[in-house]
């Protein structure tokens, strides 16, 4: 999922987040995973995450075979 640029910073992504958390829940769900790349450009979402309570985890591992 990616906001729009025009949505940012009007609070519409902690919204969406916390009702998956709250969907999940209600599923049963005792955790929700991330995936959000490591890419520099991604350092603003990545705080984000981290503001809302999510805490890095994994390390992911790609090999291009050309």
């Amino acid at each position: 999922m990616k906001q729009h640029e025009k949505f940012r910073r009007k609070a519409v992504g902690k919204m969406l987040i916390k009702e998956a958390e709250r969907w999940a829940k209600s599923q049963g769900c005792m955790a929700i995973g991330l995936n959000s790349g490591n890419r520099d450009e991604r350092l603003a979402a990545h705080l984000f995450y981290q503001k809302m309570g999510y805490q890095p985890k994994s390390t992911g591992f790609i090999k291009e075979i050309r």
